[in-house]
């Protein structure tokens, strides 16, 4: 990775800390965002301290602030580096109640999102717009999405409500909802930048003990559950991020964007029916229709 430089989003924890470490290893030039400033710096010294680098450099960033992501962008290009690989890697899963989260249950976004949609989805999305010119230049490049197995909760796509706007709850529809649009926008984003040297991919980690997991609203069932599963036979998070990072950095997926790349899931893997490293279908089965989930700006 010596002469890449790479952003991961949501990088003072988690899969996204654990591909931040990996990619640094490697000699890859490595943006470190969080959207806590103080956690940002604490993650990325980690790294270096542990690696005994300068590879990796903190930035502040919420994806779930418009203004902020532009701010990001702006100040970004202004250092006037290349870049390579993008990784959407932050992300909310069912806040409130009894969560550590520090979003509410139902809260909207400053630019009207619900804030799972606005979080996971919307705010990915204006990052990923706006840096298009700047992986475009920087070509052979490649952006990787956050996929999940709880997008099989979605049931289906709010056609007549995309920002959330009516949706009185943060539950596990509305997650999995922000990662099926998260699939379906990967493969019309692809299709979109044909031609243009950047490939877009979805992977997504499996069963895994993340921190995401640690947070949520343990009040829902669903979130309960979840929890608990992640907890007992979830796979570290090193094993987790080992998707997201052959999605960012194989050479054999050159060509191939638009794949939805599945993650080993340890134990559950009976439950899960991945194919390690392979493209695969949505677990809801079916796309539909992608025409309609890009536009300019």
């Amino acid at each position: 990775m010596a002469g890449k430089t790479v952003i991961v989003t949501g990088g003072n924890s988690g899969i996204g800390w654990a591909s931040c470490l990996a990619l640094a290893k490697q000699n890859a030039k490595v943006y470190l965002t969080a959207r806590e400033p103080q956690k940002g710096h604490s993650a990325a010294e980690a790294i270096n301290e542990h690696l005994g680098t300068s590879n990796v450099t903190p930035l502040h960033l919420d994806v779930a602030q418009f203004d902020n992501i532009r701010s990001f962008v702006k100040d970004f290009s202004a250092r006037n580096e290349p870049l390579h690989i993008l990784i959407n890697n932050a992300g909310i899963h069912l806040p409130g109640g009894l969560s550590d989260s520090p979003e509410k249950d139902g809260q909207r976004t400053p630019d009207g999102f619900e804030v799972t949609l606005g979080t996971n989805y919307f705010g990915p999305m204006l990052l990923t717009e706006l840096l298009l010119p700047k992986l475009k230049e920087s070509a052979p490049s490649r952006i990787v999405n956050l996929g999940s197995p709880g997008e099989q909760f979605s049931g289906g796509v709010y056609w007549d409500d995309l920002k959330g706007e009516n949706k009185d709850t943060s539950d596990m529809q509305v997650y999995g909802t922000s990662k099926i649009y998260l699939i379906m926008a990967t493969k019309a984003l692809n299709e979109k930048l044909k031609g243009t040297g950047v490939e877009v991919f979805a992977a997504h980690p499996g069963i895994t003990d993340a921190p995401l997991y640690k947070k949520t609203d343990k009040s829902k069932p669903m979130g309960a559950n979840v929890a608990l599963s992640n907890a007992i036979g979830g796979q570290p998070t090193e094993r987790g991020a080992s998707p997201i990072l052959y999605a960012a950095a194989c050479e054999d997926l050159a060509g191939k964007g638009g794949a939805f790349i599945g993650g080993p899931t340890g134990p559950f893997l009976p439950f899960s029916n991945l194919d390690q490293f392979k493209d695969r279908p949505t677990f809801t089965g079916a796309y539909p229709d992608t025409s309609l989930c890009i536009s300019p700006g």
